[in-house]
């Protein structure tokens, strides 16, 4: 009964045909410069780089690995990217270009190895196998347009995948498999800290693997040893040397976006925004449920046993099951995020190998090209369908491309809204103006490439990337996901930030006396004025002259004094005070007016 039960399983691959090894790298090879071109094609930088870009600055300036000198505060998730693009600006890179290139570099790195491991299952069935997975993300919008955004994100996928083809398809001997394996998982642990939940997965189901297979507790330590050596000789005492220089367990950013709660209905969203035009994919939840059907119809363990001794089904098996729980106790989990398919693109390679080894356990031999080539061929209607999630129609019925509820095209933004050629150029205007003036800055969300090619000296993020108050501050109710923390003006007063530039949406407050504008062809900024700091104040004049148009609020206050101190009402009056003691009085030695209106204030009260 055994015996009979064991043959239901089938073997690995079926053989099909004869192997065509120069076939097979013609088409990746192909593909691989498809995926060039389109990623080169759709080049672009998010506004986060930017951030990243200032904590590199300040470390070769010598200023710590920090966002503002003297502060520290670990407003990024990606050290690993940080100290490459340091490394290569130390080599007097231009780091904008290096992040373009090594994105590339990294999304070809994950390309070659998902073609290397169709190869080595097509070698092993005899049969030419279209290298699917390679073809599949070589057309996929969002994993060539997230290779040149500047972030972590082409690595981090690179990384994950260099474990996987370590683990399961090198040709390397125990233990030292366990160890490169272990080594690219912590070197993506140090990329992305939502790694943790992938090292755990690995490390639960590589256990059981071995219990299952009743190996010896000496042996399976050992081996669980080798696996999370890097862990343990790398990850650990960077991990206390941040903990000692940051002073937080996890990245400022993780607080800030409020990563130690849930928010599965927005996260679940987020995650099916992604799998709606990108049909392909859901099969990888659909394809394997047969498959799993065989293996527990009848006399489960015994056929278990079988299917798992081929380390390839057991690829497939960790695969399906860290995709699953990723999506679910991190994507999910955190709400997702503001940026579209972020989040899932690191697992975009697994869960085309899903879909595909599916299809060679499910599909007849003769037909598996065929079947492979009509989902390739869908990428190209995906990819259509993908384009109308952001598209909507303005008052004038006009169609625009726009945000999908709290979900946006981060390309589209950066290449439409906020053009990064018109940011670089504003900043760095913004730093010739104020070049040896001490000004404390605040800027917005999609501002940090703004801020960083101004330098300014002291820049303060609006929603508490960069701010340990703001990011563990609480929240009422939950907003869009990375937004829903910010500061408030008297905590800004209270910093002494002088200026917020520029103001592309609504001011913080509502007092016409501190907007403020700065002209320099062909560019007239709008800001708002924090804290008036006559000296400061003076500097700007004196500098930009009649381009710096601002009201003199001494001259306000004189007005205020003659014509209103005596008439408003107490209450009136007070708040007034209040308000113009953090935005002037406080930074700026002027009694005369200020006792003015505590007198004033006196003799209301009595």
């Amino acid at each position: 009964m055994a015996a009979k039960a064991t043959t239901k399983v089938q073997p690995a691959i079926q053989p099909i045909k004869q192997n065509n090894k120069t076939l097979f790298i013609i088409v990746s090879a192909l593909a691989i410069l498809v995926s060039i071109v389109y990623s080169y094609k759709l080049k672009w930088l998010g506004d986060d780089i930017f951030i990243a870009l200032r904590y590199v600055q300040n470390l070769l300036a010598g200023n710590g690995l920090v966002y503002n000198k003297g502060e520290r505060v670990e407003g990024f998730t990606d050290f690993l990217w940080i100290m490459l693009i340091s490394f290569f600006t130390w080599m007097k890179r231009d780091p904008l270009n290096t992040v373009q290139v090594l994105g590339i570099l990294s999304s070809v790195g994950t390309l070659i190895l998902c073609s290397v491991i169709t190869y080595k299952i097509s070698n092993r069935s005899k049969a030419f196998i279209i290298p699917f997975i390679t073809l599949a993300l070589a057309l996929n919008y969002d994993y060539n347009t997230w290779a040149t955004s500047g972030l972590e994100t082409a690595l981090f996928s690179f990384l994950l995948c260099s474990a996987f083809y370590s683990f399961f398809f090198s040709e390397m001997k125990e233990p030292k498999r366990y160890v490169v394996s272990g080594l690219f998982l912590c070197l993506a642990l140090l990329t992305r800290p939502d790694t943790l939940l992938i090292v755990f997965l690995a490390n639960l189901l590589f256990v059981c693997n071995q219990l299952f297979f009743k190996k010896e507790v000496v042996k399976i330590i050992k081996s669980v040893l080798f696996f999370n050596l890097a862990v343990l000789v790398i990850y650990v005492p960077y991990f206390l040397w941040r903990y000692n220089y940051y002073g937080f367990i996890f990245p400022n950013t993780y607080y800030d976006k409020l990563g130690n709660e849930s928010f599965y209905s927005k996260g679940f969203q987020y995650i099916w925004l992604y799998f709606k035009p990108h049909f392909v994919s859901i099969l990888a939840f659909i394809l394997p449920l047969p498959i799993i059907f065989r293996l527990v119809k009848k006399n489960f363990i015994i056929n278990l046993k079988e299917f798992l001794s081929d380390k390839w089904n057991c690829a497939f098996i960790a695969s399906l099951k860290i995709v699953l729980l990723y999506l679910i106790f991190f994507v999910a989990k955190v709400g997702g995020d503001f940026m579209y398919a972020r989040f899932i693109i690191p697992v975009a390679p697994f869960i085309y190998f899903i879909v595909f080894y599916s299809v060679l356990k499910l599909v007849k031999p003769k037909r598996v090209n065929i079947v492979l080539g009509i989902l390739v061929l869908a990428g190209f209607i995906e990819t259509n369908i993908r384009m109308d999630v952001f598209k909507a129609q303005d008052k004038n019925g006009k169609e625009i491309t726009t945000w999908n509820g709290d979900v946006s095209d981060e390309r589209y933004v950066y290449t439409t809204y906020y053009p990064m050629a018109e940011e670089i150029k504003m900043g760095k205007a913004l730093h010739n103006c104020f070049d040896g003036i001490d000004a404390r800055m605040l800027i917005k969300g999609g501002q940090a490439c703004m801020g960083y090619f101004a330098n300014f000296s002291y820049i303060q993020e609006f929603h508490g990337l960069t701010d340990t108050l703001i990011a563990h501050s609480k929240v009422d109710h939950r907003e869009r996901i990375g937004h829903e923390k910010h500061g408030t003006i008297e905590y800004f007063e209270s910093k002494e930030i002088n200026f917020v530039f520029p103001i592309h949406a609504r001011p913080i407050t509502k007092d016409t006396f501190r907007f403020a504008n700065i002209i320099f062809e062909p560019y007239q900024i709008r800001t708002e004025i924090i804290t008036y700091n006559s000296k400061l104040i003076s500097q700007l004049r004196a500098k930009l002259g009649e381009n710096f148009q601002y009201t003199d609020f001494p001259a306000y206050l004189d007005n205020y004094i003659e014509t209103r101190l005596s008439t408003e009402p107490y209450d009136k009056l007070k708040a007034d005070y209040d308000n113009f003691y953090l935005y002037y009085f406080k930074h700026n030695d002027d009694k005369e007016r200020e006792n003015k209106f505590t007198a004033a204030l006196q003799s209301k009260k009595v």
